[in-house]
């Protein structure tokens, strides 16, 4: 009996180290949103969008929300919904294919889409994910939550195979200013803004503009390949009725121009 009451008395200490911090159960929440909207591996049901499909097209949207410790967050997937073809052949998604995004950022197709989020319109991307802080949250400012945010974001990227670009969003919301990240096999791409009071006279024109470009590429061949290089102009017409006009414009164009000012705006904020 004494053994026993001894062997009853002895307290074993047990340290659980397994408890997740909330860093880890943020991280943990934003791989579980991803498999849970299907964006692990490179996609096999979203192709490269063709020619003018951004505008033509219908862009949808998941939405969650989630926590960082008592902050909270949206965490919202923007994606171009595509009419899927279907093929008797049976395609083996390739290991080291280039992500959708990068595909994306070298088409041609769908420059200066003229109705999209903000995104699409500066990287040309047909699916992104965008973490920016809750209504009545105050915005992410300091350098330090930023790298913690995106430092979170490559782990989440990394752990679940995702190939889809995920955005933070970044400062005071009516700047649109977001920092991101995209992993693929074997390459890494950073999205990165820079905003400026004042633009650096040498930046004030297309060849110094394309001299940043090319800078930025830091090209090893020689000579350096040709760039090609796209522009669109956006005109503002204000109150065009008053004023009398060289010639009349054609009737399609006067119907559109009449449209857009009763209309308005045909961009998003975002």
């Amino acid at each position: 009996m004494a053994a026993d009451s001894d062997t009853e008395s002895e307290v074993f200490e047990i340290t659980d180290f397994t408890t997740a911090s909330d860093w880890e159960r943020f991280v943990s929440r934003v791989e579980e949103v991803l498999n849970e909207w299907k964006l692990i591996g490179n996609s096999e049901k979203t192709r490269l969008s063709e020619k003018s499909e951004f505008t033509s097209g219908t862009w949808e949207e998941n939405f969650k929300e989630i926590n960082f410790a008592d902050f909270k967050f949206e965490i919202t997937y923007h994606f171009l919904k595509q009419e899927h073809v279907k093929s008797n052949k049976k395609e083996e998604p390739e290991e080291d294919a280039v992500p959708l995004a990068v595909q994306n950022l070298l088409s041609e197709n769908n420059d200066f889409p003229p109705r999209a989020h903000c995104l699409v319109r500066w990287y040309g991307v047909q699916e992104f994910v965008v973490i920016s802080p809750g209504s009545n949250c105050e915005a992410i400012i300091s350098e330090s939550k930023c790298n913690l945010l995106l430092s979170s974001i490559s782990i989440a990227l990394s752990n679940s195979g995702c190939q889809v670009p995920v955005f933070v969003q970044i400062q005071h919301k009516w700047r649109r200013m977001y920092a991101g990240e995209c992993l693929g096999p074997g390459l890494r791409t950073d999205f990165e803004m820079v905003h400026l009071r004042k633009v650096p006279s040498q930046y004030n024109h297309l060849s110094g503009l394309l001299d940043v470009f090319k800078s930025k590429i830091s090209c090893t061949i020689s000579p350096v390949p040709p760039v090609s290089i796209a522009i669109r102009f956006t005109y503002i017409l204000q109150d065009w009725q008053q004023y009398s006009w060289p010639q009349q414009p054609p009737g399609k164009l006067h119907s559109t121009i009449k449209w857009l000012l009763l209309v308005g705006t045909i961009i998003d904020k975002y």
